[in-house]
């Protein structure tokens, strides 16, 4: 009886020996990998590694730093973010925060970032590490948001001188069409004058014409006294 529990017991523990054995061999190929500078195969071997054996509290802070190390930094917050949430010591937890600060700073979030460095000195006051990367994060956000003041300042200049620029156009519009008015009433009363010439010049003709008829007229009749009489014989 007790040969059959054993063997029970041997065959139920085979499928565990063997993930566990798969297990070691993947984080193993993936440490190698890692050493070898090969970060995006090391990630794709820590990652099979958490399928076979989820609960593996290990392999979340190689998958965190080899996907930090490929540029994969989404998923370096993942991986350092599950890590937190399993059992760790404070200066496990302290140095899991500063990696996921460094993780934030690569990706810049530095307002999250400058958070996990936070934690990590609750954690451990003396974790001088991320003391320095917090004051450093701190300081790009700070310039970052003065570079955001002054480039809304700067379009807010911009927008100023837009607008004086329009009201300095219309002003000039405005003002062409003044000189417009003016010129086509200058050009009215010059016609106007124009016309009063020719009215005059057509009046003294007029005039002088009639003057003309009458010279004539008493020419003739001066003419006409002159003229001798017929005598009746």
């Amino acid at each position: 009886m007790k040969k059959i529990v054993a063997i029970i017991t041997i065959l139920v523990l085979l499928p565990t020996l063997a993930n566990a054995q798969e297990e070691r061999s993947l984080i193993r190929k993936g440490n190698k990998a890692y050493e070898e500078g090969n970060f995006g195969k090391a990630a794709d071997q820590y990652d099979k590694a958490l399928k076979t054996n989820p609960a593996e509290v290990s392999v979340y802070g190689n998958s965190g730093a080899a996907n930090y190390r490929n540029d994969q930094f989404e998923k370096s917050v993942n991986a350092y973010n599950e890590y937190l949430r399993t059992d760790l010591t404070d200066k496990q937890k302290a140095e899991a925060y500063y990696n996921l600060g460094n993780t934030y700073m690569q990706a810049n979030k530095y307002k999250e970032s400058v958070e996990s460095y936070r934690n990590a000195l609750k954690l451990d006051p003396t974790h001088d590490r991320s003391r320095h990367n917090m004051a450093v994060a701190t300081k790009i956000m700070q310039q970052q948001q003065q570079n955001q003041q002054q480039n809304g300042d700067n379009q807010q200049q911009q927008q100023n001188q837009d607008q004086n620029k329009d009201q300095q156009q219309q002003n000039q519009d405005q003002n062409k069409d003044n000189q417009d008015k003016q010129d086509q009433q200058q050009q009215q009363q010059q016609n106007d004058q124009n016309m009063s010439r020719e009215e005059m010049e057509r009046y003294l003709e007029s005039l002088s014409q009639k003057e003309k008829e009458t010279q004539d007229k008493v020419q003739k009749a001066q003419q006409a006294q002159k003229r001798p009489l017929e005598k009746n014989w």
